[in-house]
């Protein structure tokens, strides 16, 4: 692919572009920054320091004070060309504003790079293995030391997460999600890890799963992975048993003060240590959602809709689910049913909580919409007022 690198880097990157102040017009006037122009003493460096300062305000919406400490790393460019060249190239590849800033407030000296010997080569080999122009976007944003490092690293760096998660789907996922991934030393820290988990019985699909849900788990240092493993142990859940992987994942996610926290939590609704830990074991990620929104859908299972404490301990999926979209619309519903005189014996929350949106309407609804048609209405009510409360708009 042929790209053009040609932008005026004192202009902004941004439709809304603003003009240079006076100031910056004048030292630009009395520096001149071209490429005869030389440092000579401290005026000199001071001017190249404002005007980079100002270029960078202006072009990639810097403020002064991020500006000013990104200007004294940028000494070494003598005219306009060579960051003008930086900022096309990466433009050229669909960097928008957000990305240049991102990558320029981490690396400033980014803009000293040399476009064709260094810039080039290295998204050039990025491309060979496969990842578009956005996906080298995505790349950068989430790991701007890939430009700071030689590309040779970080394509080995790539090659070893390609072949370990065998899906670029995957492999863009990792960008996006996990900031920082490619910084972790693979020798040190990935393998090692890895060889923890295999030795644990995870190999296969399972290490697959832990990989494409949760690849941070795999970055922690050694220590941790272990105490994660031991963690899960405790809790019932043996290194044989089909959910350790997701017993590690969803552990990992909650610390064992939360975790602890949130015991004490269901002991006020009359769980005891174990009844959570079986419900855990049931359902591994509703321990993931806040002691609030778990306290507000327990009253209300409990309080308005008359669920016993232990119905919900066997059943702790329905944890799972909105309480302002789905609890407690369709809770309402029922209970509008109810005092009509239809009373049927599948009205129980596993049921009607459970079942897909369109199941829900189809079967609670549309079946009563000649004798009842307000329903439908009132469901749609229901959930909106509800969401507009919970800023679910």
């Amino acid at each position: 692919m042929k790209r053009l690198y040609h932008v005026s880097f004192c202009k902004t990157v941004s439709s809304t572009r603003s003009p240079l102040s006076h100031d910056a017009a004048l030292l630009f006037a009395v520096f001149p920054y071209s490429a005869s122009a030389t440092a000579a003493g401290t005026a000199s460096t001071t001017g190249n320091h404002m005007f980079m300062a100002q270029c960078l305000i202006d072009s990639c919406g810097f403020n002064q004070e991020k500006a000013t400490e990104a200007s004294k790393l940028l000494n070494g460019i003598q005219s306009r060309q060579q960051p003008d060249s930086v900022l096309a190239f990466l433009k050229s590849y669909g960097f928008d504003d957000a990305s240049v800033k991102r990558l320029l407030l981490y690396f400033p000296k980014c803009l000293l790079l040399d476009v064709e010997k260094t810039l080039a080569p290295k998204f050039r080999a990025f491309e060979d293995l496969g990842l578009s122009p956005s996906d080298i976007v995505h790349l950068v944003w989430s790991n701007p030391s890939t430009v700071k490092c030689k590309h040779e690293r970080t394509v080995s760096k790539i090659e070893f997460w390609q072949g370990l998660l065998r899906s670029k789907a995957a492999l863009v996922k990792l960008f996006k999600k996990n900031r920082g991934i490619l910084s972790c030393s693979i020798e040190k820290k990935i393998q090692p890890n890895l060889d923890l988990l295999r030795e644990c019985g995870l190999d296969g699909p399972k290490l697959a799963s832990i990989l494409w849900h949760r690849p941070l788990v795999v970055a922690q240092n050694a220590d941790f992975l272990k105490s994660l493993i031991s963690r899960a142990e405790d809790l019932g859940v043996p290194r044989t048993s089909g959910m350790f992987h997701r017993t590690l994942c969803a552990l990992f996610t909650v610390s064992p003060e939360k975790f602890k926290r949130q015991m004490e939590l269901f002991r006020s609704f009359g769980w005891s240590e174990d009844d959570f830990v079986v419900a855990f074991q049931k359902c591994t990620t509703f321990p993931q959602t806040s002691l609030m929104t778990l306290q507000r859908k327990m009253e209300f299972l409990i309080n308005e809709a008359g669920y016993a404490s232990s119905y919900i301990g066997i059943r702790p999926t329905i944890l799972l689910t909105s309480l302002e979209r789905r609890l407690i619309p369709r809770h309402r519903i029922l209970a509008t049913l109810k005092s009509r005189g239809h009373c049927e014996s599948d009205y129980k929350v596993a049921t009607y909580m459970v079942i897909s949106e369109a199941k829900f309407i189809e079967k609670y609804i549309m079946v009563y919409k000649d004798r009842y048609p307000d329903l439908s209405e009132l469901y749609a009510s229901l959930k909106h007022s509800n969401a507009s409360d919970s800023g679910l708009q």
